[in-house]
């Protein structure tokens, strides 16, 4: 007979006779004892909560009773505005407010509709707010006013309501107050919501859940606040009920429960088996019949203690004592069997998981130990030759990606090292030197390519007397628009030669006959983006005036209280259809700064949804700046872009030139 048959046997034989005799015990103990200390604990625990609320409600309420007889509260509603009334009131209040469990009352005049507190910490003379017919959160007031209409006896209510007014969420007691069988005010206090729940509702008892439900099985209470109706007395209707959270084939035989409750005026207790918010309990019901509240205590007997931990034990000890006299047995059958051949394979095949793939394991056992450590012992030699021949494949591997990793450092440091120098070559084309030296501290740049060259130039030519300058945005980015800019800084040149500092509409139009004599004249350039957008300001320093020109791009400028956009023309240099651009002639306003931007700030992503900076913003950020040093804006400007841009990458190349200028006579 083979291992497999033989601790098969053995175990089943052993396992078998201990199955039998614990399953035995353990649903005869567990029917028996579960079934009957479980409706006694459901019946108890309901009593206990019962008494425990009827404890501290009927207190309470006779001291708001107490507290609504006083002649002087009669004598202060019906005279509201006499102060002397009022002290005498106040006088004797002041001992109620201490017995209250808030320390705390609320009064209500039914002729003002004035609501006082008195809490120790306001004015109680002066009320908190007038209650309104029409705000839902006073429907209480009026709902409680109209039934206290159709009584004749000093009668109460009690609700469990969120004051949306002075922010808090008790228990309320409120006791009307007559003067000749008419209804003249309202007293309230209450029992702060969250000590409610902990003291009567909530319970540390695993399995146990307490409900409060009024006469309609509405829900006032329950330790999911969410399930409870708030402001019940002002409702007609709620779908806040007990019947929701039960099993529909459970509501008669609740509803059963509450009859005979209720006929019996609460003097016993019903138990009922249901399904609460889908899980089987057991439920203890009591009723309160001065409040019209029924008290449910609901058990889930698989998880609740309800069970002798005494008579527990003694049965654990017995089986106990039943599995280890079995394991013993099983032990010795086992280590005989099994565990020693075991463990002389498990000595060799941890030497084997060490890398000593040369162990060689022999056994002369005929069942599947025997098979085993032969198969063992074949993997082993399998194990080493594979193992071999991989280490060969990862050195070879290894020096071919080391290679590769040289060649791309190489070529990676090759690259930047391009970058640079075309950076450095970028810049000094740029005439960084003759507008410092032309215009001096009345001017800033930002220029800030996406990489280490950019598609976005600037430009300054000077006369006497009068100077051009403005920025180019051209098609893409990188070193494609780092090429672009060296071919709209030629086309620049040579329309300016042409045509002269006067007029940059001329300009314009020149740079675009320019651009496409050079890159348009071959068939195979068309399918590439050769755009670029422009703006140009010729300044004539003597006629105080700013000539504007845009292909795409505006002007703008502020005085640090206003500001003022001037639009160039909706269509780029060598655009699809040949533009047609136009100069824009304004008076130079020393007080004023001018600004000039390409599209990479304006379209920057940034802040919480990652739009772009946009035009408002920008206007916004000039206005605020205009009136500052050029140096501080600059500092601004992009300070100001930092914060708003974050973590997220550059999108576009940035320029901004800003400048002032004052006109000679």
């Amino acid at each position: 007979m083979s291992l497999r048959w033989k601790s098969a046997l053995t175990m089943l034989a052993l396992f078998g006779v201990l199955l039998l005799a614990a399953l035995g015990a353990g649903l005869y103990a567990v029917d028996s004892i579960r079934g009957q200390f479980g409706a006694e604990f459901a019946r108890a625990h309901a009593l206990l909560q019962k008494q425990k609320l009827s404890t501290v409600l009927s207190r309470e309420v006779a001291v708001a009773q107490r507290f609504a007889e006083l002649a002087a509260m009669r004598a202060w509603l019906q005279d509201e505005d006499n102060p002397e009334r009022l002290a005498a009131l106040l006088a004797d209040a002041e001992r109620f407010r201490r017995v209250f469990p808030d320390q705390s009352y609320f009064v209500m005049v039914d002729r003002s509709l004035h609501y006082y507190v008195h809490d120790g910490k306001r004015d109680p003379a002066q009320p908190s707010y007038t209650l309104k017919a029409g705000e839902a959160g006073d429907a209480w007031y009026f709902a409680t006013r109209d039934a206290a209409a159709n009584a004749t006896s000093q009668d109460y209510s009690l609700n469990v309501n969120v004051d949306e007014k002075l922010k808090v969420a008790k228990v309320w007691i409120n006791v009307p107050v007559r003067a000749d069988g008419s209804f003249i005010g309202l007293i309230s206090s209450g029992i702060d919501l969250s000590r409610f729940l902990t003291d009567f509702v909530s319970t540390t008892q695993a399995g146990v859940t307490n409900i409060i439900v009024n006469g309609n099985g509405v829900i006032q209470a329950h330790p999911d606040r969410s399930l409870i109706e708030y402001a019940s007395v002002s409702k007609a209707a709620s779908e806040k009920t007990i019947y929701r959270q039960v099993d529909a084939r459970d509501v008669d035989g609740l509803n059963a429960a509450f009859t005979v409750l209720r006929a019996n005026g609460g003097e016993e207790v019903q138990t009922v088996a249901l399904q609460l918010q889908g899980r089987p309990q057991l439920a203890g019901i009591t009723y309160l019949p001065e409040l019209d509240w029924y008290v449910i205590g609901a058990v889930d007997l698989r998880t609740a203690a309800v069970l002798d931990e005494k008579l527990l034990l003694t049965l654990s000890i017995c089986v106990l004592a039943g599995m280890v006299a079995l394991a013993i047995l099983l032990t010795f059958a086992i280590d005989r069997a099994i565990l020693n051949p075991l463990a002389r394979l498990h000595r060799s095949v941890a030497q084997m998981s060490g890398g000593n793939y040369q162990v060689l394991l022999a056994s002369s056992r005929d069942d599947e130990l025997g098979d085993l450590t032969r198969a063992f012992s074949h993997m082993a030699g399998e194990i080493l030759s594979h193992t071999q021949q991989l280490e060969h494949r990862i050195e070879e591997r290894t020096r071919d990606l080391a290679n590769a990793n040289r060649e791309v450092t190489t070529a990676h440091g090759a690259i930047q090292d391009s970058l640079r120098y075309a950076s450095m070559i970028q810049r000094g084309i740029l005439p960084h030197k003759h507008l410092a030296e032309s215009v001096g501290e009345d001017h800033f740049l930002l220029w800030m390519p996406r990489d280490e060259v950019g598609g976005d130039f600037f430009v300054f030519r000077a006369g006497e007397g009068r100077c051009l300058l403005g920025v180019v945005d051209c098609a893409g980015h990188g070193v494609p628009g780092a090429l672009m800019t060296m071919i709209g800084r030629t086309a620049f040149d040579i329309a300016v030669s042409e045509i002269g500092l006067d007029d940059p509409a001329r300009v314009l139009t020149r740079m675009d006959d320019v651009v496409r004599t050079m890159m348009l004249h071959d068939e195979s350039m068309r399918g590439i983006a050769t755009s670029m957008d422009a703006a140009l300001c010729a300044v004539d320093l003597h006629a105080g005036t700013l000539t504007f020109a845009g292909a795409r791009l505006s002007l703008y400028s502020s005085d640090g209280e206003t500001a003022q956009e001037l639009t160039g023309t909706r269509a780029s240099i060598a655009d699809r259809k040949t533009p047609s651009f136009e100069n824009q002639v304004q008076p130079l306003d020393p007080g004023s700064t001018y600004y000039l931007t390409t599209d990479g700030y304006l379209d920057q992503a940034g802040g919480e949804k990652g739009f772009g900076f946009g035009r408002r913003r920008f206007i916004e950020l000039l206005t605020a700046q205009a009136r500052l040093p050029m140096a501080e804006q600059r500092t601004a400007f992009a300070q100001v872009l930092a914060d708003y841009q974050g973590s997220r990458v550059q999108r576009d190349d940035i320029t901004v030139l800003s400048f002032r200028f004052k006109p000679r006579n």
